[in-house]
This record gives structure tokens, C-alpha cells and sequence, in this order.
């Protein structure tokens, strides 16, 4: 049976049957230095860490769960900006002594206000005596760092909140337009929050 070779040509030509690339080839601009106050070790046996980039900056995460916490703020509508450990505030402790607590994140807020985050596993919420320490914070920490704290456990976070938070990411750093467009369409008559 005879054979044809292919002329460079058509072996360059686009398949059909094959989508264009979603993304749009453009600039690399390499990310900023993170801006947290703290930072993260990445070597590690236990756990593991993470860095994701928001706004231009390099931020960072400890574990799956404050990986999965930053990029749920991240999808929430009134907050614009989230930033990993963040802020280091001193205080004093109930022995009388000065101590430093660093938050895991600091999220920003479309009104301006800004809610500093502590993750952790609800496990060792009681031994870390973090609930503690946020009622001392609470008293003695300047409203230029945070206006309200807040804790999060695994149990703040459903499955699903996860999964769409990690969708809305790659979403936002890889928009589509066509395929926002047909959402909107399809989204238009929906009310509520992500």
C-alpha cells in the first residue's frame, strides 16, 4: 500500500477539531515580593505549604486549610484584597510579659474595614489557646491593623465552599471572555453570594 508524506504545510495547519488556547499569550510579569510580616519556612515533614500569587504579590500558606482560607476570601464579593501573615501584633499576655502574635491572613474589605484571620484545625484551637489570645488582641490591638479578628477551622469551610473557591482562582487568573459571556447569560436571573 502506498504512502503519502504530509508537506510541512499541512502538518502545521490548526486542527479543526481543536479549540483555540483559552489564555491569550502575553507578558509574564513576574509576582512581588510577599507582604506579610512573617516569613514562611518551606521546608517542612508535616505539613504543607503553598504560595499563590493576589494582586501581584507572593503570599503564602502553611497548610491546605489556610491555603483553601486565603482563596476563600479571595472569592468573597466585599473583599478586594487578602494578605498572608499578617498583621505581627505585640501584647501582653496574662503572665505580665510582652508576646507577638502574627495572624495567618489579613483581608481587606470593599468598605475599607480590615478583619485579621487565624487558621486552624479545630483540633487545636483549645491547645494553641488561640481563642484566648484573640480576646486579648481584641483589647489591646490598634484598629490601623484589623478592625474585627476572626477564626477559622475546617468546620467554616465545606467541601464545596473549597472547591468553588479554588474554581474562582483559576477562573480570575485565566479569564476567558467568551466563556464569562455565556455565564453571565446563563447567571443573569440568579440572586445571592458565591
Amino acid at each position: 500500500k502506498p504512502t503519502t508524506m504530509m508537506t510541512l504545510e499541512k502538518y502545521l495547519q490548526r486542527n479543526p477539531n481543536v479549540p483555540a488556547p483559552w489564555v491569550t499569550p502575553r507578558l509574564w510579569i513576574p509576582p512581588r515580593k510577599g507582604r506579610g510580616t512573617r516569613a514562611i519556612g518551606f521546608r517542612s515533614k508535616g505539613s504543607a505549604r503553598a504560595v499563590l500569587q493576589i494582586n501581584g504579590y507572593i503570599e503564602g500558606a502553611e497548610s491546605n486549610l489556610e491555603l483553601h482560607s486565603g482563596l476563600w476570601m479571595l472569592a468573597q464579593p466585599d473583599i478586594v484584597d487578602v494578605i498572608s501573615q499578617s498583621p505581627q501584633v505585640p501584647f501582653i499576655g496574662h503572665d505580665g510579659r510582652p508576646h507577638t502574635f502574627t495572624f495567618d491572613f489579613t483581608s481587606v474589605h470593599t468598605d475599607g474595614l480590615l478583619t485579621a484571620h487565624s487558621v486552624k484545625p479545630a483540633a487545636k484551637v483549645a491547645s494553641s489557646k488561640v481563642e484566648e489570645i484573640h480576646l486579648l488582641l481584641q483589647r489591646q490591638m490598634s484598629p490601623k491593623l484589623a478592625n474585627r479578628i476572626n477564626l477559622i477551622t475546617e468546620e467554616k469551610l465545606a467541601p464545596e465552599d473549597r472547591f468553588n473557591a479554588e474554581a474562582i482562582y483559576a477562573a480570575r487568573r485565566h479569564p476567558v471572555p467568551a466563556h464569562d459571556a455565556v455565564i453571565e447569560k446563563l447567571i443573569a436571573d440568579l440572586h445571592g453570594t458565591t
